[in-house]
């Protein structure tokens, strides 16, 4: 199982805010590893959780050309 954090680059550039994110996770065997988690690693993870939990680039100029494109045929 994967969590994906990053939406909006709001957990992209914010190590509080990852944080914080799988704290209110751990239910689900979510366990960050806080060195990976302020180093700003794209596994934020220990080797012990049941879930592995990403840091995901935003990518909001890719949706927007790819949604311009649609409308614009």
């Amino acid at each position: 199982m994967s969590c994906h954090l990053g939406r909006g680059g709001v957990g992209e550039h914010s190590a509080a805010v990852r944080a914080e994110t799988c704290r209110r996770l751990e239910w689900l065997g979510v366990e960050l590893d806080a060195a990976s988690n302020e180093a700003g690693e794209r596994v934020i993870t220990g080797s012990g959780s049941r879930v592995t939990a990403y840091v995901v680039p935003a990518r909001e100029d890719l949706t927007m050309a790819t949604q311009a494109r649609r409308v614009l045929g």
